[in-house]
């Protein structure tokens, strides 16, 4: 690992000795030199506010040399105002995977954004005044799902990552860098932009009290749960329309929350970290973030663009061995993971690899990572990812060692970023994550200090994304009410009927194939269900109320909405104020299935003013259709817009 840098002349004569570099001596040594030297150090220490990080300090001085050197003296002293730079970076990154290449880092900036934000992030912890707090928000990928113990996870890596890198003086247990987790199953970018009041209220409970008491950074990692939907029937697949019906909300939710958390943040780093699945027919949401990270200058970092072409080629070069199995012959093995392990502790046989160098191909099962509850089912193979992807239609795929399927001399290829399925990043895929993002804080540090213009401070764009309008951003990031199915984020306001009501035929169960989307679900052909959920939020004002449903393209029936507003609970239930009915279709023609939201009042007309109520009534099933499921998933209200209401 490269010395920690300091200041002063001695630094870099000895930065100039580990580099071996005569020259560099000679001139060092000479008198001019010297004079040239000290006067660069002086004009930093003048105007640099952390003396004692010159990479910090350096900032303010690379670029802006007047002395009249020659060619020569310039280029070396270009030399000596980088190294520090390098130095720094090598430090804070030294830890990455073994085998990531230059090339993986750059394709996993898929946009730079406004740097302004990471800058001032990593002066922060160069500061090591106080502790620095990450967020990181998203679904079961963010959580984990599958890795022990719970320290291999990239937001708990990231946490040691700050803290190792950056310990504060007095570093006690109660003042460390923090990263905060409220990733939660199934969370997607609407599920986020309905509960940020929610999430407002439990990190300011979770903020150290030494901290800014607002979050430093914000990681958002959504895009597999917003194309992944809530599917009943089978994987959403490659023909899946990219701008479905309901791709405009998914992107508003979006929107809702980026423009939201810059306003309510104003000094938080926030980026995008877009992954990918190993079935191939599998959309993502990294398509709908791109726009609204480039209107609002977010940066981007995509683990899909780093892992996922060399994965794609791995799969054609082990079709072109046996196009059957796609396992490869043994005497294909390498012990070293064609990659310098130089700097590894310890047993280093968890790098070997074949076909492709490590990480990138066939790797040994680290089954030592999966939770117990998985940890029987093996590492899946490349062979299983395939056969589940469903593009092979014409044989039958041999995937089964246990069953004897693979050939005699050959073995299954396990990647090593992926383990118990094809969906969650095994212990090594969390340490990529780490890694890039780790990359793209010690890159913005870095070109900064080698003399890069500084990036201005960020402002909001002066026009909305997809939004009407920026109150209309507003108000769908400030709903009051949000009843659920299921956990989403940390805290869970439970969807249940009104007490005493009665749930004529509907159920509460889980319909996907993994039994974790569960919702209020009726399916009789005849129709007639019903279900009536409360509404109680303070009377004498204006909300507008939605119903979350299932909407998808096969075996959805129809229904009846009703909002009932009492506005006050206390008063006499048999007089209401206003009635509110709406005809909502579960089915749209989008081969996809997802949440949506079902505006059900309007802005401009009270229809709940305090204590109301949400009736759903089923209809009978369509002439012509086949199936008539229902499916309820949230409840929920907001404040009418201050432009458009009317009480």
């Amino acid at each position: 690992m490269p010395p920690k840098t300091t200041n002063g002349l001695h630094s870099i004569r000895a930065q100039a000795n580990s580099a071996r570099n005569t020259k560099l001596l000679a001139l060092l040594n000479s008198p001019f030199s010297r004079a040239i030297i000290i006067f660069g150090l002086t004009s930093c220490i003048i105007i640099g506010s952390q003396i004692h990080h010159l990479a910090i300090t350096s900032l303010h001085c690379s670029s802006s040399s007047h002395s009249p050197l020659s060619a020569a003296d310039a280029t070396l002293s270009i030399q000596i105002n980088n190294n520090p730079c390098q130095l720094e970076y090598d430090r804070i990154s030294a830890k990455q995977t073994p085998g990531l290449t230059k090339h993986d880092f750059l394709r996993s900036r898929a946009w730079l954004g406004n740097q302004y934000r990471l800058t001032q992030l990593m002066k922060s912890l160069s500061s090591r005044t106080r502790p620095v707090v990450g967020v990181v928000a998203g679904g079961s990928i963010s959580l984990g799902h599958g890795v022990t113990p719970e320290t291999l996870r990239y937001a708990n890596r990231l946490e040691s990552w700050m803290n190792e890198m950056y310990p504060l003086q007095n570093n006690a247990t109660t003042n460390q860098h923090k990263v905060i987790n409220v990733a939660a199953h199934g969370a997607d970018m609407c599920a986020m932009a309905k509960r940020l009041n929610i999430l407002y209220s439990d990190l300011e409970s979770q903020m150290p009290a030494s901290s800014s008491n607002e979050p430093d950074l914000i990681v958002l990692e959504f895009a597999v749960n917003d194309y992944q939907g809530q599917d009943h029937l089978i994987t959403v697949d490659h023909k899946t329309s990219v701008f479905f019906d309901g791709f405009r909300e998914l992107v508003l939710c979006a929107e809702v929350v980026v423009h939201s958390l810059l306003t309510k943040y104003p000094n938080a780093a926030i980026m995008f970290v877009e992954m990918q699945t190993a079935v191939l027919t599998r959309k993502t949401g990294a398509l709908l973030h791109m726009g609204v990270a480039q209107q609002y200058q977010i940066p981007v970092i995509s683990y899909a663009e780093t892992m996922y072409p060399d994965f794609y080629q791995l799969i054609h070069l082990l079709e072109r061995m046996d196009d059957t199995s796609y396992s490869f012959n043994h005497n294909q093995w390498k012990m070293d993971g064609g990659v310098d392990l130089s700097d590894i502790e310890g047993n280093t046989s968890q790098y070997a690899f074949a076909v492709l160098p490590f990480p990138h191909g066939c790797s040994p099962c680290q089954a030592q990572h999966i939770i117990p509850q998985f940890r029987q089912g093996g590492c899946k193979s490349i062979c299983t990812f395939v056969e589940r992807s469903g593009i092979i239609h014409n044989k039958k795929l041999k995937c089964n060692a246990k069953q004897g399927q693979i050939p005699a001399g050959r073995d299954e290829c396990f990647v090593p970023f992926l383990a118990h399925d094809a969906v969650h990043p095994s212990a090594l895929g969390h340490a990529i994550i780490k890694d890039l993002i780790v990359d793209t804080l010690a890159s913005s540090q870095q070109r900064v200090c080698q003399g890069d213009s500084a990036p201005d401070q960020d402002v909001l764009p002066l026009t909305t994304f997809v939004a009407e309008s920026f109150d209309e951003l507003k108000i769908r990031g400030d709903f009051l009410w949000v009843h659920d199915v299921a956990r989403i984020f940390s805290r869970w306001d439970d969807l249940k009927p009104i007490k005493g009501g009665t749930t004529e035929g509907f159920t509460r169960y889980a319909d996907d194939d993994l039994k974790q989307r569960p919702g209020w679900i009726a399916t009789n052909e005849a129709g007639g269900e019903k279900i009536t959920f409360p509404i109680n939020l303070p009377p004498n004002e204006c909300y507008v109320v939605y119903v979350a449903i299932l909407r998808s393209y096969k075996g959805m029936g129809t229904m009846q909405v009703e909002v009932r507003d009492y506005g006050d609970k206390d008063k006499d239930k048999s007089v209401v104020k206003h009635t509110t009915t709406k005809d909502v279709d579960g089915l749209w023609e989008s081969p996809i299935s997802v949440w949506s939201d079902v505006q059900l009042t309007e802005d401009n007309t009270a229809g709940c003013t305090g204590y109301c109520e949400v009736s759903i009534t089923t209809n009978p099933t369509v002439e012509g259709r086949v199936g008539n499921k229902v499916k309820i998933l949230t409840v929920s209200a907001r404040r009418c817009s201050a432009l458009n209401s009317k009480r």
